[in-house]
């Protein structure tokens, strides 16, 4: 037998009701969770998570925080050298600058520097060749002003061939130096009290050395920490300018197609003709060359020939006087 549980419309009417205050309940509880859950967070992480939701709708939607990827800069941005301010930060850093013009370019990095509360603290510039000219400006400016003067060299100055730079933290140094100096006055003061109730000579004497001793080990920890504040309040920034290399001229090769067209027969009848130029030109540099010393070797044998013709006349005139008392000593032929 099956037992079938039926309600009637009131009953209905009031499940209904219950189950109504049962979500409602369950909402508001999981606004509390919810609430409870971001006021146990840190309060910059809920900022920057609403940050980054606010940022993400206004880039996905249609509104006008959208950005364009066409706007976006193209070259890569400059390492923010300011990660946390809280930190204690000695921050030295060097540039280098490719300019067209080194004697313009250190006219603008020193104007561009002093906009960014940036002071000259030493400069080692050659200008004498312009085309070689190169050289160091070293400034001194406030670490917060160091990024965007470093954005501003390129390229309103020239064009930035290298960074280098080194960031030291020296937070823990500077907290232990000011332990230290804390220390130091209170132990200047109890020996500054011991001495004014002093009564003997000698306890004077042996406070008077004790005295200075810590007065001077408390200026030496004030001298350091002035420098360290220094360091860190002032960033040191060198600017290394360089000039940019003359652009090659151009090459210019005439009547390239005129060259490229010949070719075949005409081509090896025109080397021909050039190849029997040259060597006519050749003989006659060396006809014009030789043409003294072929001169004195015709004189030298037109003087041999006129002697040795001479001595031959010479020597037909002496036979011929011999030769005529033979032919008188001949018996005559009677006819």
């Amino acid at each position: 037998m099956r037992y079938v549980t039926t309600l009637r419309p009131g009953n209905a009417r009031g499940a209904t009701a219950i189950a109504a205050s049962a979500l409602f309940f369950l909402a508001a509880c999981g606004d509390d969770d919810k609430s409870a859950i971001e006021e146990s967070r840190p309060v910059d992480e809920v900022v920057a998570d609403n940050q980054s939701i606010s940022a993400g709708s206004d880039s996905t939607g249609n509104g006008e925080g959208a950005l364009n990827p066409a706007e976006l800069p193209q070259s890569a941005p400059l390492p923010n050298v300011i990660a946390d301010p809280s930190r204690q930060l000695i921050i030295t850093m060097t540039v280098g600058v490719e300019v067209a013009d080194a004697a313009t370019a250190v006219d603008k990095v020193i104007l561009l520097a002093a906009r960014h509360g940036g002071q000259l603290y030493d400069s080692q510039l050659d200008l004498t060749d312009p085309e070689t000219a190169s050289g160091d400006l070293v400034f001194k400016m406030p670490p917060a002003e160091v990024q965007a003067f470093m954005s501003g060299l390129d390229p309103a100055v020239g064009r930035r061939t290298g960074l280098d730079g080194t960031t030291s933290d020296v937070t823990t140094q500077i907290a232990d130096l000011d332990a230290q100096i804390l220390a130091a006055e209170a132990s200047v003061d109890r020996i500054r009290a011991l001495l004014e109730t002093a009564k003997t000579l000698d306890d004077v004497i042996r406070l008077e050395v004790e005295f200075t001793n810590r007065q001077t080990h408390l200026e030496q920890l004030r001298a350091q920490q002035t420098t360290l504040n220094g360091l860190v309040s002032l960033a040191t920034i060198t600017v290394h300018l360089t000039t940019a290399p003359p652009a090659p001229a151009p090459q210019i090769i005439e009547n390239l197609p005129h060259t490229m067209d010949k070719k075949g027969v005409g081509a090896a009848f025109d080397k021909g003709w050039n190849a029997f130029l040259d060597v006519l030109v050749a003989l006659a540099l060396v006809v014009g060359y030789s043409a003294p010393f072929l001169v004195l070797a015709g004189l030298a044998l037109a003087l041999v020939w006129r002697v040795r013709r001479r001595m031959a006349r010479a020597r037909s005139g002496y036979a011929a006087p011999a030769s005529e008392p033979s032919r008188s000593n001949e018996p005559s032929s009677v006819g």
